[in-house]
């Protein structure tokens, strides 16, 4: 998934679930920043204190070694579906679309973030695990490891009825690592999309994005509508029998094919969403400069020293995510090892 998704849609999703316009703003900007947060380094806020970071966003990574695989990739962006040592014989990494199964770790991570008694870090948490429930409807088939079972043989596009086989995606995947769908390059992510490609396996996979998009937001509204009411048991909320009208533009909105930048504007103006800016969590927390996403990491470590907290940093939105997110981090690590 992409910001039309992570931002756009979650934000309209809350709203629908009943959450007011501000406190859905929070969740869809936590759940975006996931993708954008590229701070991976200690910064001091006050003298002699330090406040580490925790990068999530794959952007602009360096290396991708067992390390990030397991606390970028996995928690964020590829997260399994089952805790590791409860079933050994059974675990495997690969990414599945979540179903709100209460053993699954896409529930786990959401009924976690809600007992978080804090409104504020409550909201931020909510965001950032529904960034990971919503790549599972992305990502399933593919696993946040480096390994051959990421590994994507040829690709087709469905065109005017017609499955044309793609020659330059299908090679050039050769130039890149086994993780995640790097061989798939940006296809999952595309709401639009009506394509396939072979496994591993050779076996020929397909995948219809906004069909996929819309049991997503389906999956999403049902958790945040839960979340608000704070109701029993009972009927789960169903968003196509809630709002049919809603469900029926999110379905033309993902089907929709263009840049990134043209779908977020058609989202824009039917969410009436505040436009999101990446560095605006950061500017609210920090001062000095703020723009440090495509900085090495040794740059970004020297950097990072010469910045300071404003008043009000211990409660800011970004230092709540960057806990959130170590939350989240160490729930799935305790889950996988």
């Amino acid at each position: 998934m992409e910001q039309d998704f992570h931002y756009y849609t979650i934000y309209r999703l809350a709203a629908l679930a009943g959450f007011s316009r501000s406190d859905a703003q929070t969740i869809a900007y936590a759940s975006q920043y996931v993708d954008n947060s590229t701070e991976s380094e200690p910064i001091r806020p006050f003298e002699d204190q330090y406040f580490d970071t925790a990068r999530t966003a794959h952007y602009n990574l360096e290396g991708f070694t067992w390390n990030v695989q397991k606390k970028i990739y996995m928690p964020f962006h590829f997260l399994p579906s089952m805790i590791r040592w409860r079933s050994p014989a059974k675990f495997f990494y690969i990414t599945q679309p979540a179903t709100g199964d209460k053993t699954e770790l896409a529930t786990l991570l959401v009924d976690d973030a809600l007992t978080e008694p804090n409104k504020r870090f409550r909201l931020i948490r909510t965001g950032v695990a529904l960034h990971a429930v919503a790549d599972t409807f992305s990502h399933f088939g593919f696993s946040g490891r480096q390994h051959d079972e990421n590994n994507v043989g040829t690709i087709w596009f469905k065109e005017k009825d017609k499955w044309d086989a793609r020659f330059f995606e299908t090679h050039a995947d050769l130039f890149v690592p086994r993780i995640g769908h790097l061989e798939a390059f940006k296809f999952p992510d595309q709401p639009w999309l009506l394509w396939r490609y072979e496994d591993n396996n050779g076996n020929p996979i397909p995948r219809n994005n906004t069909n996929w998009c819309l049991k997503g937001a389906a999956l999403i509204y049902q958790f945040l509508a839960a979340a608000k009411t704070r109701s029993p048991a009972g009927q789960p909320k169903n968003l196509s029998r809630d709002f049919p009208e809603d469900y029926q533009t999110m379905a033309d909105l993902f089907s929709q094919k263009g840049s990134l930048e043209k779908r977020c504007t058609r989202w824009k103006d039917y969410t009436q969403a505040q436009d999101y800016d990446k560095q605006t969590w950061r500017k609210q927390a920090v001062k000095g400069n703020v723009d440090w996403d495509d900085m090495s990491r040794s740059k970004f470590g020297n950097h990072a020293v010469r910045l300071t907290g404003k008043k009000g940093f211990e409660t800011s939105k970004w230092t709540f995510f960057h806990r959130a997110a170590f939350k989240q981090r160490s729930l799935v690590l305790g889950w996988l090892n």
